[in-house]
């Protein structure tokens, strides 16, 4: 090692170590204050209770197994999941790669080369004799070099690299989500259609009695053509309905099985024999506004993104300082390959470097305000985030609560159509207007279907509102939960966990 290095190198470790702590840029403080209600607009049931609910497993409460199933095998199955999860792992993999700058770069080189010089070239170049007019040349060697981040600028980058992997564990969480609710949802669509398929046959059923009915009044010159040409019209009407129906049903089944990653036709068997529509628990806990800050992945994802980008601009700050390193070769040369191992053939040699884009601040400058302008989006986002999930969770709320007040009068006007069916069917045999009987019955068909939509969109509609609150991921079985392989959680640096952070502050650099 030369004087030159025994001087520098010393004096660069030490201005290293008494710099390593150094970062410029923000540090990030948490995410701004989230515009979120205390609690809930109370709309009026007793049965939706404003305490913190257990979401873990939501789908259990319906008391299913064959929708149990569905989401189990939706959860080991489905492609976007997967995706999600390999996007974990290339975050993981983009962290490494960001890391190791901190870390000296080695390399090695090897080299030959056959060189035949003109007789004038070679003596310009101070060759003598014809053997020199032609050599080999042997080399092999290695060389390296170690920036010192001295200003935090690599490891402002790692902290971006880290909140990058949490972005895409809480994008994972939040595909999770959406998948459970599109599995429930379809599944009691498909169920839905069953019974309103079972409602149209048995509805086509009575006015296919009723036409025949009309046609017998008709005969017996009791009746009339308009009754018959009616009742034909509700009885045809009914049947046109049902291949919609059965197209609804077959649609679901085919969504089904695409979120089970399967082709179409593979969850036929588990829905051949009709099921009623799940019926929601007697209770709901819905918990406060404050709670889908810690729970939905949407809103922890985006906070992500804000951490990310506040990282991002320490390291464009960073850009703007003097970058030190030390640069260091070590190396074998010779022009006859048997010397190249002797002792006179090493070469080495190593010293400090310190590179500073000192004419370029305008450009760094801009890249900075760049960054920072990325992190007012990130900030707007995130406030947007939360403000959306607040939306959706009241409007799966008031879905739910209205949409059981519209069943329970959908009830009573079912019980209502019956008993008038019943009491114009007596009419009628007693001589009574045959329109009545007609009328009565197409009232009654009509608020049976009603009445299997609004059950089904009942559950529907609780459906939404666990979506809404980001239930779901804490209970479920992930793809990515292998022997082989960490969960997400395994996957969080300790340090940017996803915590409750206090507010962003404007800080100095270290």
């Amino acid at each position: 090692m030369g004087r030159a290095a025994r001087v520098c190198l010393p004096l660069l470790a030490v201005l290293s170590a008494g710099l390593v702590g150094c970062k410029v840029g923000p540090n990030y403080g948490g995410p701004p204050p989230a515009p979120v209600s205390a609690t809930w607009r109370d709309h009026g049931d007793p049965t939706v209770r404003f305490v913190s609910p257990q979401l873990a497993g939501w789908w259990t409460q319906f008391n299913d197994p064959v929708l149990d199933a569905l989401i189990e095998e939706a959860i080991a199955q489905n492609l976007d999941l997967k995706v999600a999860a390999v996007r974990i792992f290339e975050a993981r993999a983009q962290r490494c790669t960001v890391r190791s700058d901190l870390l000296p770069q080695v390399r090695q080189d090897a080299a030959y080369s056959y060189n035949k010089y003109a007789s004038n070239a070679a003596g310009r170049a101070g060759l003598t004799g014809a053997i020199l007019s032609a050599s080999d040349q042997w080399s092999m060697g290695l060389g390296g070099t170690w920036e010192i981040d001295v200003f935090g600028r690599l490891r402002r980058l790692v902290e971006a690299a880290d909140a990058d992997i949490c972005v895409t564990v809480e994008d994972y969480r939040d595909t999770l989500i959406i998948l459970l609710a599109d599995v429930a949802t379809n599944y009691v669509e498909a169920r839905s259609y069953q019974e309103r398929l079972q409602i149209a046959r048995e509805i086509l059923r009575l006015q296919n009695e009723t036409l025949r009915l009309a046609e017998s009044r008709l005969q017996l010159g009791i009746g009339n053509r308009l009754d018959v040409s009616q009742a034909r019209a509700d009885s045809e009407t009914t049947a046109a309905e049902i291949p919609a129906l059965q197209i609804g049903y077959q649609q679901a089944l085919n969504r089904l099985s695409l979120l089970v990653a399967q082709p179409p036709g593979t969850v036929d068997q588990f829905l051949a024999e009709p099921q009623p529509v799940p019926a929601p628990p007697g209770e709901i806990a819905v918990g406060i506004p404050a709670e889908l800050l810690r729970r939905r992945p949407d809103i922890r994802r985006a906070e992500k993104e804000l951490a990310a980008q506040t990282a991002r601009i320490g390291a464009a700050v960073g850009e703007m300082y003097p970058k030190f390193s030390i640069l260091g070769s070590f190396g074998l040369d010779a022009r006859d390959f048997s010397k190249l191992f002797d002792g006179n053939a090493i070469s080495a040699s190593v010293g400090p470097s310190m590179q500073w884009n000192i004419l370029n601040f305008g450009k760094l400058r801009c890249n900075v305000y760049v960054q920072e302008a990325r992190q007012q989006q990130r900030c707007l986002q995130y406030e947007n985030t939360v403000l959306r999930a607040a939306e959706e969770v009241d409007n799966s709320l008031v879905s739910y609560v209205r949409q059981k007040e519209r069943f329970t009068r959908l009830e009573r006007a079912v019980r209502a159509s019956e008993e008038s069916v019943a009491t114009a069917g007596l009419r009628e045999v007693g001589g009574d207007s045959f329109q009545r009987v007609l009328d009565t019955r197409r009232v009654l068909a009509r608020s049976q279907d009603q009445l299997a939509i609004s059950r089904a969109n009942i559950t529907i509609s609780l459906i939404q509102l666990y979506r809404a609150l980001g239930g779901g991921w804490e209970g479920a079985t992930s793809v990515v939960s292998t022997p082989t392989e960490p969960t997400p959680d395994e996957m969080l640096p300790a340090e940017v966990a996803p915590t409750p952070l206090p507010p962003v502050t404007a800080t100095q650099p270290d």
